[in-house]
C-alpha cells in the first residue's frame, strides 16, 4: 500500500516537472517570434504572435513601450498610434 502510493507522488511529481519545463521552453520571447514583428504591424497583431506585454509604458501622445520578457532575454517594440515604430531585442 504505501509503494502504491509512494509510486503515485512519483509519477505526479515526474508529470509537474514536466509540465514546468515545457512551459519555460515554450516562450514566445525567440528570433522565431521576434523576426515575425514588422514595421507597421497593429497592436493586435503583435499579442497575436508575443501574447501580451509583460509591461507597457503609459502612453504619452499616442506613442507607448512595450516589452516581453526578462531583462536578459527580452522584446522591446515602440507603438505610435497602435502601429510598430520600432523594435529591438536582447539575448535571444
Amino acid at each position: 500500500m504505501k509503494r502504491d502510493i509512494l509510486m503515485i507522488k512519483l509519477v505526479v511529481l515526474a508529470i509537474c516537472v514536466f509540465s514546468i519545463l515545457s512551459f519555460i521552453g515554450c516562450s514566445k520571447v525567440s528570433k522565431e517570434n521576434y523576426d515575425k514583428i514588422k514595421i507597421g504591424m497593429s497592436y493586435e497583431e503583435v499579442v497575436g504572435v508575443l501574447g501580451k506585454p509583460d509591461t507597457c509604458e503609459d502612453p504619452v501622445l499616442k506613442t507607448k513601450s512595450c516589452m516581453w520578457g526578462s531583462s536578459e532575454k527580452q522584446i522591446k517594440i515602440k507603438f505610435v498610434g497602435d502601429i510598430v515604430a520600432w523594435r529591438s531585442s536582447k539575448g535571444i
